[in-house]
């Protein structure tokens, strides 16, 4: 393992991501408020699922010609997203100071500023998560509020570690038969769940196909030492809205859309992978065994998903900015450990992880090792 490189392409995706001008974007902003205002008779729920399947199916989408790994929640590479539903007061006050602020700055729009202000926040106002908190606990958080500062108040929380394992082995097709399967049989209660999951995986399916689409027009009539690896990007996008991942290249891009799906469902942080050099390993396992990827090929997989960890960042508010800077998003993996038998579970997967880290020396994703009496020595 230790003659593993870092190769050109992450110096080259590494570099243009830490360069990359950082705006506040309103574009899943506008798309949520249409959705809400043409649904206003629907339940909350519903519309949910209606603007993420919106947001899916219309957001502008990128792809860097060097990228192994494609998708993200905005066109640019670490555009901050202005997210209504949770709240949009402060964004009110504080859109125009962004640029000069003294800690995780985001450049803005003119036209960007005004549109938000004439048009999304007139309708949010009262409405947003924000004000259903201020209206119930406004007098408790307002005594609070004397005696400590309350953060994060800015987006919603995750803290969530998701079935990766499932979302692998079924994919957004199989979970969406599942869905409908049960919806055949759920009682009334249950029914607007399910539907609501069936709209938001026929979005995931069509967020895939789009980068597919989007890839194959990039690269349509251009020859580029990239063509062929970035064609390769696209056919696995594809696959992955029709059937379950297969290779562990598959895997890593399936498990990178999930967790984009989620990060645009909610805005929220700390999503994480977890256990994943052994929810991946059998993917890895089979590729190495088959002939069919290399440790280097598969650590390029690995450092190219690391960089998409960091390209997801939060639009904070002033306050909140100053004691969460540099964008801690919370995606935290863990490696080695045991299994339900007591068995020490490091594998090659792991120590690509730590490689991967090393190489990169960036904020995310958080890395913990889980070490027993059993650990290995290399470990």
């Amino acid at each position: 393992m230790d003659n593993l490189a870092q190769t050109k392409r992450i110096s080259i995706l590494k570099e243009k991501m830490l360069n990359e001008p950082r705006y506040a974007s309103i574009e899943q902003a506008r798309i949520i408020t249409r959705i809400y205002q043409e649904n206003e008779n629907l339940s909350i729920p519903k519309k949910r699922a209606l603007s993420l399947k919106a947001a899916l199916e219309n957001l502008e989408i990128s792809v860097e010609k060097e990228e192994l790994i494609a998708g993200n929640r905005t066109k640019g590479v670490r555009y901050g997203v202005v997210f209504p539903e949770s709240g949009c007061s402060w964004i009110n006050k504080e859109f125009e100071t962004l640029p000069t602020r003294d800690q995780d700055k985001f450049l803005v729009r003119e036209e960007d500023i005004k549109e938000f202000k004439e048009k999304i926040y007139p309708y949010w106002n009262g409405k947003s998560m924000e004000d259903v908190i201020k209206n119930n606990y406004g007098k408790e958080i307002e005594a609070m509020a004397k005696v400590v500062k309350i953060n994060q108040k800015d987006h919603a929380q995750g803290h969530i570690c998701p079935d990766s394992a499932l979302w692998l082995k079924l994919g957004p097709q199989g979970l969406m038969e599942k869905a409908k399967k049960k919806l055949k049989t759920c009682n009334e209660n249950q029914k607007e769940f399910y539907e609501c999951t069936i709209l938001v995986l026929q979005g995931a399916c069509h967020f895939m196909i789009r980068y597919h689409d989007y890839i194959m027009k990039m690269i349509d009539g251009v020859e580029d030492e990239y063509k062929k690896s970035l064609e390769n990007v696209a056919n696995i996008c594809l696959n992955l809205a029709k059937r379950p991942p297969e290779t562990f290249h598959e895997a890593i891009q399936s498990l990178w859309f999930l967790f984009v799906i989620l990060h645009m469902e909610s805005n929220a942080s700390s999503f994480s992978p977890g256990r994943m050099d052994q929810y991946m390993y059998p993917y890895y396992q089979k590729d190495i065994e088959e002939g069919k990827l290399s440790k280097q090929e598969a650590l390029e997989i690995l450092e190219c998903l690391w960089l998409k960890f960091n390209q997801i960042v939060y639009l904070r508010n002033q306050h909140s900015a100053k004691y969460f800077a540099g964008f801690p998003i919370g995606f935290n993996i863990a490696i080695g450990g045991e299994d339900k038998d007591g068995n020490d579970t490091y594998n090659d997967l792991s120590l690509l992880i730590l490689k991967a880290q090393e190489h990169l020396g960036l904020p995310q994703p958080n890395l913990s090792v889980r070490l027993n009496k059993n650990s290995s020595h290399e470990l």
